[in-house]
């Protein structure tokens, strides 16, 4: 194993990618009502009473600013039939709701009806945290679906139970 003394990015980032964790899409709507997103992977609860979850946010996304102003956020727990979703969501510059699947009004920003879960969520809190940020959101509606969530590992889609090559 190698020591952490003189941290080589590669090798960190290929250490994270041996942990496989789920893939969620977080979207909200800007002031002028434009709407924006971004997948993470880093998306975990952090509480139950009261009902809040965590995603962490880069700071150098296009979407940064537009999430450190809103008041709201939805987590959409992608499935495997959203992996080429997930990716254009990932990807700077991408037209990430042309052909999407969303549901929206001007009330809500977008969430995905077929997802694992949905998650709407108020932003309660935004701490820094190196490169990224962590929004702490207050859960103040949760539905669930049928399908099951897909997990990321070692920088591909799994579905639950598939073994990776």
């Amino acid at each position: 194993m190698e020591a952490a003394e003189a941290m080589d990015p590669a090798v960190f980032r290929a250490a994270l990618a041996s942990f496989p964790s789920g893939v969620t899409i977080v979207t909200t709507r800007g002031e002028t009502g434009t709407l924006h997103g971004f997948t993470a992977s880093s998306f975990a609860s952090l509480s139950l009473d009261p009902p809040l979850v965590l995603v962490c946010l880069d700071r150098r996304a296009d979407c940064f600013p537009v999430f450190m102003a809103a008041e709201r956020f939805v987590v959409n727990i992608v499935t495997p039939t959203h992996a080429e979703l997930a990716m254009r969501f990932a990807t700077k510059g991408a037209d990430k709701f042309a052909h999407g699947g969303f549901q929206y009004d001007e009330e809500r920003p977008p969430l995905l009806p077929d997802a694992a879960a949905v998650l709407l969520c108020e932003l309660e809190q935004a701490v820094p945290g190196g490169d990224h940020v962590i929004l702490i959101g207050r859960v103040r509606e949760a539905r669930t679906g049928g399908a099951e969530p897909v997990t990321w590992y070692r920088g591909d889609f799994l579905r639950l139970g598939e073994r990776a090559a």
